[in-house]
């Protein structure tokens, strides 16, 4: 419904001309704008082995940023882009890259290795929300060490380090991304084709779980029992065959997607990301777990790796 309002015409340039301004019908509810359109795939990849896999001293000279690939990490890129090749074959591809020095020599390779064709490649682009989490600046290997251990204990979502993020950081800044694709899937520049398009994101171990941690709503103690894929591990969201048909409500990232079983086995995801009331209240009545007012039997539940294993099938 449009409604005229003319204000004082010492506010005006030109007295004449009254300002039109929209108001929405407070009788309707507004709801924030979903994508109609999305790709048939999305894709994630951790960056191959850097020198900061092999020793941690690597850090304590060289910016995290800068830290290149190892050579075994650039042969692993190039498998990583024969096995991106044969999922994509000949379909349209766009790339999001982490700033990283790692990641975009990652995505250099894989373009190389793969034999991708200039005319699949829609574009490439460097996303910042996407790098590594931020330990601090130039690292002392012992402090980052102890920092480590501290974060096992306290947990990992939740733990800052001294002079960088947490994983709740990481989240958000996840969280941002995401709602910028929802954007990029309604942009030609970006997706084509929706039919045959892919979207593929070079990035880091923990910063992939966290993306996925997003997608589908998955929960903080999913996120505890999960771990960081191998370097150039993948993992692989295919678009529901029968997205179309959804109810308009439905028509999100974690209901048009499905995480294939090999992904979910890699990173150690359960299959569904959506947790009731019950089924918390069941989580945390386990064995191990007797209080909600005894923290300390949550963290000695949550970070013993040997009990946390999904015991469900995948």
């Amino acid at each position: 419904m449009l409604q005229r309002l003319v204000l004082p015409s010492s506010l005006l340039r030109n007295p004449s001309s009254p300002i039109i301004l929209r108001y929405p019908n407070r009788s309707m509810s507004v709801a924030p704008p979903t994508s109609t359109r999305f790709p048939k795939r999305i894709i994630i990849a951790r960056h191959g082995e850097s020198k900061g896999n092999i020793s941690s001293g690597a850090y304590v000279t060289t910016p995290d940023w800068l830290i290149p690939l190892s050579r075994t990490g650039a042969a692993q890129s190039k498998q990583l882009g024969a096995r991106l090749r044969g999922i994509v074959q000949d379909e349209d591809c766009y790339f999001y890259t982490s700033p990283y020095l790692r990641t975009k020599q990652t995505l250099a390779t894989v373009l190389s290795g793969g034999d991708f064709s200039a005319s699949q490649i829609v574009g490439i682009r460097e996303e910042p929300r996407l790098t590594e989490q931020q330990f601090g600046n130039f690292q002392n290997v012992a402090e980052i060490s102890a920092a480590k251990n501290t974060r096992i204990k306290y947990g990992r979502f939740y733990y800052r380090f001294p002079e960088g993020e947490s994983g709740l950081d990481v989240y958000n800044r996840c969280s941002s991304f995401v709602n910028t694709l929802h954007r990029d899937f309604e942009d030609p520049d970006v997706l084509r084709d929706d039919d045959d398009g892919n979207v593929i994101m070079m990035t880091h171990g923990l910063t992939m779980r966290l993306l996925i941690m997003r997608f589908f709503h998955y929960n903080v103690s999913d996120f505890e029992r999960s771990e960081n894929s191998r370097n150039c591990g993948l993992v692989v969201l295919e678009r529901r065959e029968d997205w179309r048909s959804l109810p308009p409500a439905s028509v999100k990232l974690s209901r048009v997607f499905r995480m294939t079983r090999e992904s979910r086995k890699l990173i150690n995801f359960p299959k569904a990301g959506h947790v009731n009331y019950a089924d918390m209240v069941s989580e945390v009545s386990r064995e191990g777990l007797t209080s909600f007012a005894e923290p300390a039997e949550h963290i000695k539940y949550w970070t013993d790796k040997t009990r946390v294993k999904w015991k469900t099938p995948f």
